[in-house]
């Protein structure tokens, strides 16, 4: 899974530089890294049921 994700970053991000520029890729990298934190924050948020 970890080597699927890299060589589909990799695929994505060299598609968008090559499309667009380097900014696409950093403005690309930005939204993926918020969402992350987005994602991180509210499972974090999450209340776990208790099993007694």
């Amino acid at each position: 899974m970890i080597e699927l994700s890299i060589a589909l970053g990799s695929t994505i991000g060299g598609m968008l530089f090559d499309g667009s520029s380097y900014r696409a890729t950093l403005v690309a990298r930005a939204v993926v890294l918020m969402l992350a934190a987005l994602l991180a924050f509210l499972t974090s948020r999450s209340q776990v049921p208790q099993t007694a």
